[in-house]
């Protein structure tokens, strides 16, 4: 589909998180399984990957000032023409306004169809326009609380029935998908879902640790896709020196990464505490204990576990450690 009039613009999307999945999902193969197994598409369980053709475009209108994150592609399905539109709402909260911002993107789309008819075709009795299927991919924190079926965004929509214009999109909550599930099998995208379930970085590391046997099963091309959503959500996420030592794990496939993390997080608030420490502050020493005190609580330790661990970093007999723990555990 040619672009024209500004209704079709460049890829621009900043947020990383974006640009991994958009790069993943543009492999026929990952975005047909995605399809097949987290949606109930009847229709789409016979088409074949040599029916999809991706629109390398993005979707941007006048009513919106800001280049959305989204996916179009053209599906063939014997006689039948099919566009698929995936938006993706990634890292970001609700948006209440989705099923009048979806039927925008879907009329100008269907727009730029018509003006690409020839007038005498379009014309004809027979024309039909394409389908279009709106779908959302969402993974933030909250439940998807977004009405689905535009006919409920109008006003007194239900008493107008058939008269009243009205469809409803797909919508994959990530954070909601079930574990079962997405371990029924091993790909790309399963992987990249169950990683993406993942609230808190501990949660994400854990979820990686827990990975790495699938990941090695994986083929090298679905290997690499997931590498490459990986090093985008890392810069995200965490800091240079994090990602470094996050990204060295996971192409070696080491299951040590929680503790190894843990480390790195001391090491950086030692410092940052360090560098901030003004006159008639406790000593170095004491905010080196605080500090790991705070880590162990963050990572969801015992308070054992840190007396353990200031026992062996500081030489501290078990009443001292203890003393430290009972001061810092709570400490704001």
């Amino acid at each position: 589909m040619p672009e024209e009039n500004g209704i079709l613009a460049e890829n621009k999307t900043n947020n990383p998180h974006d640009k991994g999945y958009k790069r993943v999902l543009r492999n026929r193969g990952v975005l047909l399984h995605m399809l097949r197994k987290y949606t109930d598409f009847a229709w789409v369980q016979d088409v074949r990957e040599e029916d999809i053709e991706f629109v390398d475009k993005e979707f941007v209108t006048d009513y919106f000032h800001t280049y959305e994150s989204d996916l179009i592609c053209r599906i063939r399905r014997g006689e039948q023409e099919i566009y698929l539109f995936l938006l993706m709402e990634l890292q970001s909260g609700m948006d209440f306004t989705m099923p009048f911002r979806l039927l925008v993107y879907m009329v100008n789309l269907w727009e730029q169809y018509f003006r690409n008819v020839p007038e005498d075709e379009r014309e004809r009795k027979e024309f039909r326009l394409p389908m279009v299927v709106p779908m959302v991919l969402y993974n933030g924190k909250e439940n998807w609380t977004a009405l689905r079926r535009f006919r409920d965004y109008l006003r007194d929509g239900e008493a107008f029935g058939e008269y009243g214009v009205n469809f409803e999109y797909a919508l994959i909550d990530v954070r909601r998908l079930a574990k079962d599930l997405i371990l029924s099998s091993n790909t790309v995208i399963d992987n990249i879902f169950y990683l993406d379930r993942a609230k808190e970085k501990e949660d994400f590391l854990r979820a990686v640790e827990e990975m790495m046997d699938r990941v090695a099963e994986l083929p090298a091309e679905e290997k690499n896709l997931l590498e490459t959503w990986f090093a985008h959500v890392l810069e995200g996420k965490f800091g240079e020196k994090e990602q470094a030592f996050i990204r060295e794990c996971f192409q070696k496939g080491e299951k040590k990464m929680i503790s190894g993390f843990e480390q790195i997080m001391i090491e950086e608030r030692e410092n940052a505490k360090r560098e901030g420490l003004e006159q008639g502050t406790s000593s170095e020493r004491d905010h080196g204990i605080q500090v790991l005190v705070e880590s162990c609580r963050e990572f969801g330790q015992t308070a054992e576990s840190a007396v353990r661990k200031l026992m062996e970093k500081y030489l501290l007999s078990t009443e001292q450690a203890e003393t430290y723990v009972k001061r810092y555990w709570t400490a704001d």
